[in-house]
């Protein structure tokens, strides 16, 4: 009966230390103290407690226990490990509480434990610190990144590493192509179509344009302004004979154009009222020749008894001469060398009056339009 009495007082001992521990009255040092004097009182007695055993610490497996994994079970040696009482077991919480670390104590009834190596103080494993960010395992991603929202936080090279950036590549790309194809069409355009019949019908009427004022000036013919009023029957392209027959030339003036080798002769009239107009340009091949031969025409409108009239607004290197029968007729000549040409150009007023004011002012009209259509050297 003493025997067990004393069983009983020593396990009632422990079953107070767990409770005392469990509420936090007593640290886990004291509480493996006392327990400690409880089982050595009672082996000291001759007493075994019932069912005591030996007993080994479970090695804690490899590296920090988390979560779940920090529950540490002890199981006895040369005994396979029996599934854990939940009477014979209390959950210790450290202070701070932390629900994710609890160890199983067993209980004064399971005998006296053989401990192996010596647990952290308190009797539990103490969390380190959390790692810093930096540090995170290059495997797992940081807790504020999730799948949903980690692209935006992502920076460098490591972008072009997803599939939307291979979408971006593709339209990079693209542009790139469109960008090149439009170069190339350009090209062909500048250096090519521009050139050819696709440049459009205002390149072709351009280019007509300027060739004709360049490699095909006006004729003599085209130069020369129509006479006033009707227009001669004799107008265009003329030989000497032809005008000499006309009265437009006298039998000298013929011999000069001869002498001077004249071969195309530019020829214009007409006749309004009492005045008849007409203009002639004699082409030679040389301005000496050119020069020569007006200076020969001035003489023979000499022979023919005209003198020297007013210039007026007459080129200066003209001659013009003059010869008035009153009541009669009345003359007006120029005549003048620019380049390889000869200008000459005549009014005649008949019947004419006491004056030759009215000859003098339309020969000077006429004469100075022509002059303006070949001006001088």
């Amino acid at each position: 009966m003493e025997k067990g009495a004393v069983s009983v007082n020593w396990q009632d001992e422990l079953r107070k230390l767990d409770d005392e521990l469990a509420s936090g009255r007593i640290s886990a040092d004291d509480y493996r103290v006392r327990r400690d004097q409880v089982l050595s009182s009672s082996n000291a007695g001759g007493q075994q407690a019932p069912g005591q055993q030996r007993w080994q610490a479970q090695p804690p497996s490899a590296g920090p226990a988390t979560g779940s994994q920090a529950t540490q079970y002890i199981a006895p040696v040369g005994e396979p490990p029996k599934p854990p009482n939940p009477d014979a077991t209390q959950v210790v919480t450290p202070r701070p509480p932390d629900a994710d670390r609890t160890q199983a104590v067993p209980s004064a009834g399971m005998g006296q434990p053989n401990y192996g190596p010596p647990s952290p103080a308190h009797g539990f494993q103490q969390p380190g610190p959390p790692p810093p960010p930096w540090q995170v395992s290059s495997d797992q991603a940081p807790p504020w990144l999730t799948q949903s929202n980690d692209s935006w936080s992502r920076s460098g090279p490591e972008v072009f590493d997803e599939t939307s950036s291979g979408k971006g590549k593709k339209v990079f790309a693209i542009i790139g192509v469109v960008l090149v194809v439009a170069l190339i069409g350009g090209a062909v355009w500048w250096f090519g179509l521009r050139e050819g019949s696709g440049g459009g019908g205002n390149t072709t009427a351009a280019s007509t344009a300027t060739t004709s004022t360049t490699t095909k000036p006006k004729t003599p013919l085209e130069l020369l302004p129509a006479a006033p009023g009707t227009a001669d029957p004799n107008n265009g392209e003329a030989t000497a004979e032809k005008l000499v027959t006309a009265g437009f030339l006298t039998a000298d003036d013929a011999e000069a154009l001869t002498t001077a080798g004249v071969q195309k002769i530019a020829f214009k009239g007409g006749k309004e009222d009492a005045f008849t107009y007409h203009a002639e340009v004699f082409e030679t091949d040389s301005p000496e020749k050119a020069t020569k031969l007006a200076t020969d025409l001035a003489e023979a409108a000499g022979r023919s008894g005209m003198v020297e009239g007013a210039r007026g607004a007459l080129p200066a290197k003209s001659n013009v001469l003059q010869l008035i029968k009153p009541k009669q007729s009345g003359s007006y000549l120029v005549v003048y060398a620019t380049g390889k040409q000869v200008v000459r150009a005549m009014t005649v007023q008949e019947p004419i009056g006491d004056s030759d004011t009215d000859l003098i002012r339309k020969f000077q009209e006429y004469s100075v339009a022509v002059s303006k259509k070949f001006p001088t050297s």
